[in-house]
C-alpha cells in the first residue's frame, strides 16, 4: 500500500457508520465523530478565540476527548490534556499558566486554583456551535502539548512547535498498522503522554477505530485485542512487563505493538516477542519528538538497540560538549527537524540519556546521564539489565553504589554475584544489591522508574 494522506473526515465521508472510537460503554462512529469535532471548532471561533489560543481539558480518553482534539488540530488551537487529578492538585495550575492557557474544557464543573479571568471553565456541551456553514471550513493548524513526568513523577508540560501548514490530515504508512481497510488500535494506558495519544490519535486519523483500556490488566489487555480484531497497540514499559509476567497469548495477533518510554531488558522483550508475535515496534524520544524506531527483525539482529534516527533528525553522542566516535558512551543529542522546533534555538536537543552509536547508525541506550560524572552509574545499569533474571534496574551513588534490581519469578543463580562482577570491572567498590520482585519499584504513571523517589532510601543504605 502506497504512502497517502486521509483524516476522519474522509473516513466520515467514505463511511460515516464505520466505529472510530470505544470506551467501556461510550461509542461513536465516524460520522458522528467528525461533525462534533466541527461543531466545537466553530464553537471555538465564535467566542472569538484567536488562532494558536491554548486549550486545556480533563476529559477522558473517549469519544468527547477525541472529537476536542481533532476540533483543535483542524480550527488552529493548542490542546494540552491534563487528568482530573492534576487538575485537582497543586501542580496543575501552575502548568496551565505557563502555557498561556487561556480556556479549560471539561464535563463536570470545576473550580481550577488559577485567577477565573485567566483560564475560565467551560463544559465541552456549553462550547458545540447550533451549526456550521455548509460550505468546507477553513482548516487551520492546531497542535497539542503534552504532560511529561521523567524520572521523577512530577507532571510538566512540554512545548511542542505549532505545524506550519494547515491541518489535512495523517501520512497513512502501513508499517504503523493503522489505516481505512486496518483493525483498531488499543490504547491500552489511558493517559495523555505523548507515547501513549500519540499513537492513538495518529491511528483514528489515519482511519482505524481506537479502543480505550481505561482499567490496565494484561489479561483485559488480550481479551480486548481478540474482541475487537485489534491491529495495533502501544504498551508502556511497565505493561510489558505486565504482559511478559502474565504469560498470555491472543489469538488475533496484531500487525504492529508499539513500545518505548524506557530501557527494555533484552530478555523481557523477547518473551513478549514469543507471546504476540514478531510485532514489537519500539521508539525512543522525548515528548518533543521521536527520534529512532526499530522493528522485531532488526532487533533481534541489535538485541538492545533503540534504531536509527528518523529521517531528517541527526543524532550525535557528545561527552563534556565535544562529540565522540563510533562506539564511545555520552549524551545522547540529537539535531531535530524543523517541525519539530519552536525556535532555532532548540535545533540540538539535549536529552539526558547516555549511550552511543555504532557503526551502521544504530542508538543504544545505557541509562541516564544528564552529567559527564553520572556516565559509570549508566553504564553500571546496562551491564546489569543485560544479566539473566533481570527486569530493571536503578543504580544510585558513586564510587559504593546502591543497585535496586527487579527480578523475575526465581532467577537462578541470584544476580547478586554477577551485579558485583559488573561493578568491579567498571572500577566500583562493592556495591549493595537490594532485590525486588518485578514492579515492586515506584514507577510514574508513564511507567518509568521514579529514580528520586529511591534517592533517600538508596542514602539510608549507603551510610
Amino acid at each position: 500500500m502506497r504512502t497517502h494522506l486521509w483524516s476522519p473526515w474522509r473516513s466520515a465521508r467514505h463511511r460515516p457508520d464505520r466505529v472510530a472510537v470505544i470506551a467501556d460503554d461510550e461509542q461513536c462512529d465516524f460520522g458522528w465523530l467528525a461533525r462534533r469535532a466541527d461543531l466545537l471548532g466553530q464553537g471555538l471561533r465564535d467566542r472569538g478565540l484567536p488562532e494558536g489560543s491554548m486549550l486545556s481539558t480533563d476529559l477522558a480518553a473517549g469519544p468527547r476527548f477525541f472529537a476536542l482534539a481533532l476540533a483543535a488540530l483542524r480550527y488552529g488551537y493548542g490542546l494540552f490534556p491534563i487528568g482530573r487529578e492534576d487538575v485537582e492538585s497543586p501542580l496543575g495550575p501552575p502548568i496551565m499558566v505557563d502555557l498561556d492557557v487561556v480556556l479549560h474544557v471539561t464535563d463536570t464543573p470545576i473550580t481550577i486554583g488559577v485567577p477565573p479571568s485567566a483560564c475560565p471553565v467551560v463544559l465541552d456541551d456549553e462550547l458545540v456551535a447550533k451549526d456550521v456553514p455548509d460550505e468546507e471550513p477553513s482548516c487551520a493548524a492546531g497542535y497539542l502539548a503534552y504532560v511529561t513526568s521523567g524520572t521523577t513523577g512530577v507532571p510538566q508540560a512540554v512545548f511542542r512547535a505549532r505545524p506550519h501548514r494547515s491541518y489535512r490530515g495523517v501520512a497513512v504508512d502501513e508499517r504503523y498498522g493503522a489505516g481505512p481497510e486496518m483493525g483498531p488500535h488499543l490504547m491500552a494506558n489511558a493517559n495523555f503522554f505523548l507515547g501513549t495519544l500519540g499513537p492513538a490519535l495518529y491511528a483514528l486519523q489515519a482511519g482505524s477505530a481506537v479502543v480505550v483500556q481505561r482499567n490496565w490488566s494484561a489479561d483485559t489487555f488480550i481479551r480486548l485485542i481478540d474482541e475487537h480484531g485489534v491491529d495495533s497497540a502501544f504498551l508502556s514499559p511497565d505493561h510489558l512487563l505486565d504482559v511478559a509476567a502474565a504469560g498470555l497469548s491472543p489469538r488475533h495477533r496484531p500487525r504492529v505493538v508499539f513500545h518505548g518510554g524506557a530501557s527494555c531488558p533484552p530478555a523481557m522483550k523477547r518473551t513478549v516477542i514469543r507471546l504476540l508475535g514478531p510485532v514489537l515496534h519500539e521508539y525512543y524520544g522525548t515528548s518533543k519528538s521521536v527520534l529512532t524506531e526499530i522493528t522485531t527483525p532488526e532487533w533481534l539482529e541489535r538485541p538492545g538497540s533503540v534504531g536509527r534516527a528518523l529521517p531528517g533528525i541527526r543524532l550525535e553522542i557528545r561527552n563534556q560538549g565535544r562529540a565522540v566516535p563510533d562506539g564511545e558512551i555520552g549524551e545522547i543529542c540529537a539535531w531535530l527537524r524543523a517541525v519539530d522546533q519552536r525556535t532555532a534555538q532548540e535545533a540540538l536537543l539535549h536529552t539526558g540519556d547516555a549511550g552511543f552509536l555504532d557503526a551502521d547508525g544504530y542508538l543504544s541506550i545505557i541509562g541516564r546521564a544528564a552529567e559527564p560524572r553520572l556516565l559509570p552509574g549508566a553504564r553500571l545499569e546496562h551491564e546489569i539489565r543485560l544479566l539473566p533474571g533481570v527486569v530493571d534496574v536503578v543504580v544510585l551513588g558513586d564510587r559504593r553504589p546502591v543497585c535496586f534490581v527487579e527480578i523475575g519469578p526465581d532467577p537462578a543463580p541470584g544476580p547478586d554475584g554477577a551485579v558485583a562482577e559488573a561493578a568491579a570491572r567498571l572500577g566500583f567498590e562493592c556495591p549493595e544489591v537490594i532485590l525486588e520482585p518485578a514492579g515492586a519499584l515506584p514507577r510514574t504513571t508513564s511507567g518509568k522508574i521514579r529514580r528520586a523517589a529511591l534517592e533517600s532510601r538508596a542514602a539510608r543504605i549507603g551510610r
